[in-house]
């Protein structure tokens, strides 16, 4: 199996939560850490948003889904217009849109990924090692994201998600080992 981070978008509230593996339920204690309402995770509710593969050891892919799953800001902060918007909505209103982690937690893995490259990590591919890969279910994101003044380091390659049904993903390279080039 491949050593990923996978990050699953909740398909009504829009919450995004993270996993080490493709199956939302195996790390339970991971996502409990994480917030989430309702509490219950019902998979067919779940779709994948990105995915962030290539990690040459447990080390380096458990460092970096500690920091991309933490609950982030947003990719810029909200104008003073958005604010007084966001005053006057309905507590029901504001409460939907504050389940809406999305914009947050894709700037929180761009964070990640600049932090890392910044502090030279053990996460970051050595000379000669691949390349991570990350993989989106929208590539708009890549583009908000460097609206907002952030870069993705030069040692990620951007790829799509494939995706049957919805959320069952088919990319090769994510359904397990890579077979070995002779």
């Amino acid at each position: 199996m491949s050593r990923a981070i996978y990050l699953f978008r909740n398909i009504r509230t829009k919450q995004v939560l993270a996993s080490m593996d493709k199956t939302l339920l195996s790390h339970e204690h991971l996502i409990a850490a994480q917030p989430l309402r309702p509490q219950t995770i019902r998979p067919d509710h779940w779709t994948p948003l990105a995915v962030l593969s290539g990690f040459n050891s447990d080390t380096a892919l458990h460092t970096a889904f500690s920091m991309a799953s933490m609950p982030g800001f947003p990719l810029r902060p909200p104008n003073k217009h958005e604010q007084e918007e966001y005053r006057l909505l309905k507590n029901k209103h504001k409460r939907l849109r504050d389940l809406d982690t999305t914009e947050r937690q894709i700037a929180q893995l761009a964070r990640t990924l600049v932090y890392m490259d910044e502090t030279k990590s053990h996460v970051v591919p050595k000379e000669g090692e691949g390349k991570l890969r990350l993989f989106w279910q929208d590539r708009e994101w890549i583009g908000k994201v460097e609206e907002a003044g952030l870069r993705f380091p030069e040692w990620i390659e951007h790829g799509d998600l494939d995706l049957k049904r919805g959320n069952m993903i088919m990319n090769k390279e994510l359904r397990g080992k890579a077979p070995k080039s002779s």
